[in-house]
């Protein structure tokens, strides 16, 4: 009897799970990726907005395509429909959720406070009919929320329910540029986060710096999966980076290896040799405590390369364009300008004598003889004038001499 009731509720459960002969590709708001729902008819298209049942209730969200059917696309079968077209009842209670989440987003952010609890509030979000509302929150350990959803209970009326994320799943939620430029791969395109360990790094020959190696969530890139077991393949049986081998009967240590060029680079004390991987693979035999000899001072090594790749050397250099000044020697070996005859010189001089007047008498306070008189060369002059006095005066002529910009004569200085 008990065999046959089983029997009977394996074909009750059989025959209620619905098979949807179309999927609906629906976008939720601030979601990163589409969602497939199941529909009975084919007359939902691209822009529509829809209600769904989901994990949570009742919820809206646009179709990103036309209805697709799942035999002739090989499409994954949906599991959650498509209730009906949104509408104009259901848009208006949407548009209304939002004000509804910010308001019940500040009060649960005060009673977080409140009772002094350590988490991190990130977002709100009610369901179409306003039957439930869900609160993310970050943490780093578990938190004693069961004070906290007595206070948000007696203030909101409705279910509550609180979800801890992680670092990485707060990133896929909020998003943000990548130092390659682009965004996030878990906003963008990524189900589900992957294993990823510092042995990755190692294997594609990267430096083990964690704060390049991280994202913007604080963890290790999701990218270093991705080429993996590319590098894998390529560095299979290859010594390790550092390593002491023997090649051609001497002893080098592996200083580099660039899985990309092809090349390898191994240097012992007078000899630094590039060659292929393939022949790092093949012809090297790895040597474990041999001591190598130190290098010389002075002593410069030789330098052979076997790989396909031509060294930088020889390589045709741009031409170069020299941005330094010139020296002293090539200003003197440049010719000067001709001086000017004595003419043009005092005419000069004596222009440039009459603006530094008209200069000095638009100053105020036109102090010119006091700032004269302070300057060293004139005390110097007034100095060898006193020396001078009982010798003989020799017989002189009225030149003009200009002296800081100012036109005097002989009779002026006596």
């Amino acid at each position: 009897m008990s065999l046959e009731s089983n029997i009977n509720k394996e074909e009750v459960t059989q025959e209620e799970t619905p098979v949807y002969p179309y999927s609906v590709a629906v976008r939720f708001r601030d979601a990163a990726k589409p969602y497939s729902f199941g529909s009975f008819t084919d007359g939902i298209h691209k822009g529509d907005w829809v209600v769904v049942e989901t994990q949570q209730g009742l919820e809206m969200g646009a179709a990103e395509a036309d209805a697709l059917s799942v035999e002739k696309y090989g499409l994954h079968m949906p599991t959650r429909p498509v209730v009906r077209l949104a509408t104009p009842v259901d848009i208006r209670s949407y548009e209304e959720n939002v004000h509804y989440e910010q308001e019940a987003y500040r009060i649960c952010a005060e009673e977080i406070e409140s009772l002094g609890l350590d988490m991190n509030l990130l977002n709100a979000q009610y369901t179409l009919d306003r039957a439930k509302i869900l609160f993310i929150y970050l943490a780093d350990q578990r938190v004693d929320f069961r004070e906290l959803l007595k206070h948000l209970g007696a203030r909101l009326h409705c279910r509550i329910e609180l979800r801890q994320i992680g670092e990485r799943d707060k990133a896929k939620m909020v998003g943000g540029i990548g130092m390659c430029g682009m965004e996030c791969c878990c906003r963008r395109f990524k189900n589900h986060f992957d294993v990823i360990s510092i042995n990755m790094a190692k294997n594609q020959l990267l430096a083990l710096n964690t704060e390049k190696l991280s994202g913007m969530c604080g963890k290790l890139m999701c990218c270093l999966k991705y080429e993996d077991n590319d590098y894998k393949e390529l560095t299979e049986g290859l010594p390790k980076m550092g390593s002491q081998v023997e090649y051609e009967g001497s002893i080098y240590r592996i200083t580099a290896m660039n899985v990309m060029s092809d090349e390898a680079k191994l240097e012992n004390h007078a000899q630094v040799i590039f060659l292929t991987l393939n022949d790092l693979r093949e012809k090297a035999i790895p040597r474990k405590g041999v001591v190598m000899q130190k290098k010389n001072d002075g002593e410069k090594k030789e330098v052979i390369h076997r790989s396909n790749r031509t060294p930088e050397s020889e390589r045709t250099a741009p031409p170069h364009v020299s941005m330094e000044l010139p020296s002293l020697a090539e200003k003197k070996d440049r010719p000067q300008r001709p001086q000017r005859s004595g003419q043009n010189q005092n005419q000069g001089q004596a222009q440039s004598g009459s603006r530094d007047q008209k200069r000095d008498q638009r100053r105020p306070g036109n102090n010119n003889q006091n700032r004269n008189n302070n300057r060293p060369d004139n005390r110097r002059r007034d100095n060898a004038q006193r020396q001078n006095t009982s010798a003989p005066k020799p017989e002189t002529k009225n030149v003009t001499v200009r002296t800081f910009g100012r036109k005097k004569t002989q009779e002026e200085n006596k």
